[in-house]
């Protein structure tokens, strides 16, 4: 009897009496994804592979899995890889990267085509693509096809106990886990959930574009996350090769644009905004759908005109059309940017008229009724639809002088002429099934805000 004796045959071993056969598809590339990426498949013996890309394509699920062990966050992402592939499966829904974080895929995207073999213009383009500080946490939005009532939105919040996502809010849908990982101060990672796509529920192009999530390239949103999680937490440098093969894979999307706005064709969606201010809203914009569109969507939620247009759109706007005009020297069209100046001065123009209009419809009907109470529910009417809501809980902890003075020029000339006494003393019973604040209270709130002194 023959013992410890090994014989070869073609890519087998025979091995005291049993057959070892190590490599039987003729492979030539082992996956190693503890290496850094461009070294992930290898030349070896041991390899499975027969390719280095069916290598590299096997191979960076395991690798990315491997980064998000390293920095701790593995765990938490998931359950969120597990929920999303859930409600996209057996609820239908679709799910997306949304805002700043796409806006930062995207810019990213034209650097690397714009370098698509030169890894130094690359980099320096991409470390002066980090000073815009665009990606920061990552949102996820889910679109459902039904209607979220209160016993869908329980249903919900099942199918996220059973991930150990837990709700955040009370007005709208909203999962994070029970202690989040942070970032900036604000949970890396969050998913809202929406029954509707409105245009006059988005802002601009510029804030809505998205990347939709499968759960085939959700390892890929994760290891962005990753990169840029390590670099502002341990200033890790960046990987750029996978970055860039991840690139590849993702696709940047953005509604309907032109010159910053939306490009509205037979989808205009008015919001809820009361017909006669829409009337308004035309003639100011000479029948311009798509600037009606956008002005719509500024009423729709106040906070939007007031603050985040002017205190962070448009200064976003603006660095990002520098970065790419002046650093990248992009030549093609940027049809999703704004002309900011433009735009600034045509908002500030309505805000005139419009505090010219609610003062002409005031004093036509006090004219016929003597009555403050009866003229201001005729203003108040007039402006149904438009939302106060979010400028009053954010007013003291957001709003600027240059914000507050914006609100005071669509205020001023009304509240002069009814007086900040009768205005206050005016007492009419609220409408309890509305969750906004009507107008009325909200320049009460002005007032005793020391607005108008």
């Amino acid at each position: 009897m023959i013992r410890n004796k090994t014989y070869k045959i073609n890519n087998c071993k025979f091995n005291n009496d049993k057959l070892n056969c190590t490599i039987l598809n003729g492979g030539k590339y082992e996956c190693q994804p503890d290496k850094n990426f461009p070294d992930i498949c290898i030349e070896s013996s041991k390899g499975i592979y027969k390719t280095k890309e069916s290598c590299i394509n096997d191979c960076e699920t395991k690798y990315i899995n491997q980064q998000l062990k390293e920095i701790n966050i593995r765990h938490e992402t998931m359950k969120f890889y597990l929920f999303i592939k859930d409600i996209i499966k057996n609820e239908n829904m679709e799910v997306f990267v949304w805002g700043g974080n796409a806006l930062g895929l995207k810019v990213l995207q034209m650097i690397h085509q714009k370098y698509p073999d030169d890894d130094k213009k690359f980099e320096k383009a991409f470390n002066e693509f980090l000073k815009l500080d665009l990606i920061k946490d990552w949102d996820f939005r889910s679109i459902t096809k039904k209607e979220i009532t209160p016993e869908y939105r329980s249903q919900l919040d099942k199918i996220s106990k059973k991930y150990k996502l837990v709700p955040r809010a009370k007005t709208f849908i909203l999962y994070q886990t029970p202690k989040p990982i942070e970032i900036d101060d604000k949970a890396m990672f969050e998913i809202s959930i929406v029954d509707s796509n409105l245009y006059s529920d988005l802002e601009i192009p510029l804030t809505s574009m998205r990347v939709k999530v499968t759960e085939y390239n959700l390892k890929y949103i994760f290891m962005f996350a990753k990169s840029f999680f390590s670099y502002k937490l341990k200033n890790e440098q960046f990987d750029f090769s996978i970055m860039r093969r991840m690139l590849d894979k993702i696709k940047v999307s953005i509604f309907p644009h032109k010159d910053g706005l939306y490009d509205i064709t037979d989808d205009f969606d008015k919001g809820n905004i009361n017909d006669n201010l829409i009337d308004f809203i035309k003639d100011f914009s000479k029948n311009d759908i798509n600037l009606t569109q956008f002005i719509i969507t500024m009423l729709k939620d106040t906070s939007r005109i007031f603050y985040r247009l002017f205190e962070k759109n448009i200064p976003k706007t603006n660095k990002i059309k520098h970065f790419l005009e002046d650093d990248l020297k992009w030549k093609g069209e940027i049809k999703w940017l704004f002309d900011s100046k433009k735009i600034e001065n045509i908002l500030k123009d309505f805000i005139k008229d419009l505090c010219k209009k609610i003062l002409s419809i005031y004093k036509n009907n006090y004219n016929k009724s003597k009555s403050n109470e009866s003229a201001l529910l005729d203003v108040q009417n007039f402006m149904k639809g438009v939302s106060f809501k979010r400028v009053q809980i954010d007013y003291d902890n957001l709003f600027t002088d240059e914000s507050k003075k914006l609100i005071k020029i669509m205020f001023n000339d009304l509240v002069k002429e009814v007086g900040k006494n009768n205005i206050l003393n005016i007492n009419i019973e609220k409408n309890t099934k509305s969750k906004d604040v009507s107008l009325i209270d909200f320049i009460k709130f002005l007032i005793n805000k020391e607005l108008f002194n």
